[in-house]
């Protein structure tokens, strides 16, 4: 058996938004039940929706060619990592989502210095 290793050559992101830290824990458990995960690097906390490979396949070639769609991202600053965040107010008062550590994943990194020169 072989086995080939395929890293991702372009990130294409289609919409992005700046958010307090806060809403983006709001945002993650409103829009995917709190099972999405939520990442941080460098002092930025994020989270992305994929496009989908089967919405058409355009976009299955660009993944097969090294080319990763991200439909949506939301981010905040955060200057220091914390492994989990709490809502203390509102209607998620008490909700609470796992952070990964994303300072060993090569793409989330690029991506985060990417949105550190967008300010």
């Amino acid at each position: 058996m072989e086995i080939t290793r395929k890293d991702m050559k372009e990130l294409v992101v289609h919409h992005i938004y700046k958010v307090d830290s806060d809403e983006l824990v709001r945002l993650c458990i409103s829009t995917s039940n709190g099972m999405h995960p939520v990442f941080w690097h460098d002092g930025i906390l994020f989270f992305f929706h994929q496009v989908p490979l089967i919405m058409n396949q355009e976009v299955t070639k660009d993944y097969m060619n090294g080319k990763e769609h991200w439909e949506e991202v939301y981010y905040s600053e955060l200057g220091t990592y914390k492994e989990n965040i709490e809502i203390e107010d509102g209607g998620f008062r008490g909700a609470k989502i796992r952070v990964i550590n994303a300072s060993r994943f090569p793409m989330h990194k690029e991506f985060v210095e990417w949105i550190k020169k967008q300010k």
